[in-house]
C-alpha cells in the first residue's frame, strides 16, 4: 500500500491531503522518509541533501523540515498547475480506459485474447454463404461489410449477418465469386474502433504493458475517423501517434481530448501526455 502511494507521489498523482498524510508517516519511518524525500526533491528540483542513515538520530529534526518543505513545495506546484508548455515529462504515453464501455469489456475480457486484425481470409463457401476468420474482436457487427481482395485488388464486398467473437458469415451477392483463402479486409474505422476498445479494456484491467504493446503493433492510421469519440479515444489515438513518432498528430489528438471535458484525473494524464509530446515546440 505504501509502495503504491510512493509511486503515485513520484508521478504527481496524490492530492495535497494525501501527500501531507504520507509525509507525516515518513517522519516516523526512516526508510519511507528517504524514499519520499528523494521523490519530492526529484519533483521539485531541490538539491540532494538527504541525511545518511548512519546519522538519522542526529539529523531527525533537519530531515523532518526538509521532507515537509519538499512536500509543501511539491503540493503547491501540484495544486496550482503551470501551463502545459512549461512541463518537462519523460516516459511512455499513458492510455486511458473508457468510463463505461460494454464493447471494450466484451472485446478485452479474456486475458489471452488476441489483438484485433485488419485483414483475414475466407475459410469456407457453401450455398452462397461465405465464412471469414474475423469477428466482433476485429470491430465487425451485424450489417458490417468486409472487402474481398483478389491478388491485393478489391474484388467486391460481403455483407455479414452472423457475427461471433472471432468469425462471421455473410451472403455472397451481386455476382461476386469468392473462394476459400481469398483475403478480406475490415473497414478501417471499424478496425481502429476495435483497437481502441481493446486498449481501453486492457487499461481497465490494469494491463498497461499490454495496452502499450497493442498500440505499438496496431496498423491503424492515426488520421482515421472514429464513431462518437470520447476523451479516452482521443487520448489513446494521441498515444498511438506518439508511439509511432508522429508528435504533431499526437498533440492534435491530445488537444481534442482536452476539449472533450475529461474529469480531473483523466485531464491531468492527458495534459501530461501533451507535455511529453513536446507541446511547446
Amino acid at each position: 500500500m505504501i509502495e503504491e502511494r510512493l509511486d503515485r507521489f513520484a508521478r504527481g498523482e496524490l492530492s495535497a491531503e494525501e501527500s501531507r498524510a504520507l509525509a507525516q508517516e515518513a517522519l516516523n519511518t526512516p526508510d519511507l522518509f528517504e524514499e519520499m524525500t528523494c521523490a519530492a526533491m526529484a519533483r521539485t528540483g531541490l538539491p540532494d541533501r538527504r541525511p545518511r542513515r548512519t546519522v538519522w538520530p542526529r539529523l531527525a529534526a533537519l530531515a523532518a523540515a526538509l521532507v515537509v518543505g519538499a512536500v509543501a513545495l511539491y503540493t503547491l506546484r501540484h495544486s496550482t498547475p503551470e501551463p502545459t508548455a512549461t512541463l518537462a515529462l519523460s516516459g511512455p504515453p499513458v492510455f486511458l480506459a473508457h468510463t463505461l464501455d460494454a464493447a471494450a469489456q466484451f472485446r478485452g475480457a479474456e486475458p489471452e485474447s488476441r489483438a484485433p486484425r485488419a485483414e483475414g481470409s475466407i475459410t469456407a463457401v457453401a450455398d452462397g454463404t461465405a465464412s471469414v476468420d474475423l469477428g466482433s474482436l476485429d470491430g465487425l457487427a451485424k450489417g458490417s461489410e468486409v472487402e474481398v481482395l483478389r491478388n491485393g485488388t478489391p474484388a467486391g464486398k460481403i455483407g455479414l449477418d452472423t457475427i461471433f467473437r472471432e468469425r462471421a458469415r455473410g451472403q455472397v451477392t451481386g455476382g461476386l465469386t469468392v473462394r476459400p483463402a481469398d483475403r478480406v479486409r475490415v473497414p478501417a474505422a471499424l478496425y481502429l474502433r476495435a483497437v481502441l476498445d481493446q486498449i481501453a479494456a486492457l487499461v481497465a484491467r490494469g494491463d498497461t504493458a499490454g495496452a502499450q504493446r497493442m498500440a505499438g503493433l496496431a496498423a491503424a492510421d492515426p488520421n482515421l475517423a472514429v464513431a462518437s469519440p470520447d476523451y479516452a479515444d482521443w487520448n489513446n489515438l494521441g498515444a498511438m501517434a506518439a508511439l509511432r513518432g508522429d508528435r504533431d498528430a499526437a498533440r492534435r489528438f491530445y488537444r481534442r481530448a482536452l476539449q472533450a471535458n475529461p474529469p480531473g484525473d483523466a485531464r491531468r494524464e492527458i495534459e501530461n501526455n501533451l507535455a511529453r509530446s513536446g507541446s511547446a515546440q
